[in-house]
């Protein structure tokens, strides 16, 4: 039987959204209970939203501020925490459970019976989580898009006008740290039995949050240069830039395939893979021009582009705006439009999280 405590935790993780929710089941519990210890669990059920030091968090308890501290420095190094300096006094934050715990426990690219375990763990509850309503009465998905697609730049007509959250070198620019670390995706596939052969060590992070991961050893800081090198090498491997759904800044971006993404694979199911997380533009297709190669055909993770009477067809109710497709192009036959009515990503990761939660449907 399941400790109260976690119940508890598992309430407190469910409040703090993202892409997939905590839900009060035997796969969710064998995962806290395994990363939690019941005491660890106690502490992180009563934290607040947002930061919290170890003083402040030992006075709203009532308990000792070094045990506080001992727990809460246990949690951030197992990296279900995030941990901040402020005014030289160290913060903290639990973490949703996607984005965050999930990608913690793969990051670093361990291969250990610990880590399979922990593989395996979610993978049930993966598993479990399919066999829920993903919208509509008893829905647990946030149906407001988490992440979107951010499109290969150099593909971007010199002509458009491109809106600074569209353009992955200006975030690059303005960021005070980036790191690189191993993708959780294609990392947990490996631990589960399910490798692909696309490059792993391109998972980026931006920001103080990616300072702090560094720090505890999660993530390696790299220079602006290696950052538009890790970009360029995804995009000749065929892999989709993710970010989150966010304007002002962004905390990632993932390199991802669609073997291992499930933000990737439950767009392609979606009815209309561009509604559910595109970028601002969309491809476009001169028949005229196509050699009929099919090489843009193999690139396209939506299956939106085939191959009709010896030229490609496009269907662009299926387009992300990705841009990998003209990457492989010869004759020019492909190119990126700006999408009509495209979607202003919220300002910040306040603002998405409110639309994260709105969007979702009472459980019933």
């Amino acid at each position: 039987m399941t400790q109260p405590v976690y119940e508890k935790l598992t309430d407190a993780l469910k409040m703090r959204g993202g892409a997939a929710p905590a839900i009060h089941c035997p796969e969710f519990y064998a995962i806290i209970e395994e990363l939690f210890t019941p005491e660890e669990a106690e502490l992180a059920s009563k934290m607040p939203l947002g930061l919290v030091s170890a003083a402040d968090m030992a006075k709203e308890t009532g308990g000792d501020p070094e045990v506080a501290e001992e727990l809460l420095e246990s949690m951030a190094n197992k990296g279900l925490l995030l941990s901040f300096v402020r005014d030289d006094v160290v913060h903290y934050d639990l973490l949703q459970l996607v984005p965050g715990i999930f990608e913690m426990q793969f990051m670093t690219g361990e291969v250990s019976e610990r880590a399979k375990r922990l593989a395996y763990l979610f993978e049930d509850y993966f598993n479990a989580m399919q066999r829920l309503p993903r919208s509509g009465a008893g829905g647990v998905f946030p149906t407001f898009p988490w992440a979107r697609v951010v499109t290969v730049e150099q593909e971007i007509p010199g002509e458009v006008e491109v809106h600074p959250y569209d353009k992955v070198s200006q975030y690059i620019e303005n960021a005070p740290y980036i790191t690189v670390a191993t993708c959780y995706c294609r990392h947990h596939g490996e631990l589960v039995g399910r490798p692909c052969d696309k490059p792993k060590n391109n998972c980026m992070g931006f920001g103080p949050g990616a300072k702090a991961n560094a720090d505890r050893g999660f993530a390696r800081l790299i220079s602006k240069e290696e950052a538009r090198e890790i970009l360029k090498s995804a995009e000749e491997a065929g892999l989709v830039h993710l970010s989150s759904n966010t304007g002002k800044y962004i905390d990632f971006v993932c390199n991802c395939c669609i073997c291992h993404c499930g933000i990737l694979q439950s767009v392609k199911n979606a009815n209309s893979p561009s509604m559910a997380a595109s970028s601002s533009f969309i491809a476009s297709l001169d028949e005229e021009v196509c050699s009929g190669c099919g090489d843009c055909v193999e690139r396209c993770p939506m299956d939106a582009l085939a191959m009709e009477d010896d030229v490609a067809a496009l269907d662009s109710n299926r387009c992300i705006g990705c841009g990998l497709c003209i990457l492989v192009c010869p004759t020019g036959a492909l190119s990126l439009e700006p999408r009509e009515e495209a979607p202003v990503p919220p300002r910040d990761r306040g603002s998405l999280g409110a639309a994260l939660m709105s969007s979702m449907q009472p459980n019933t």
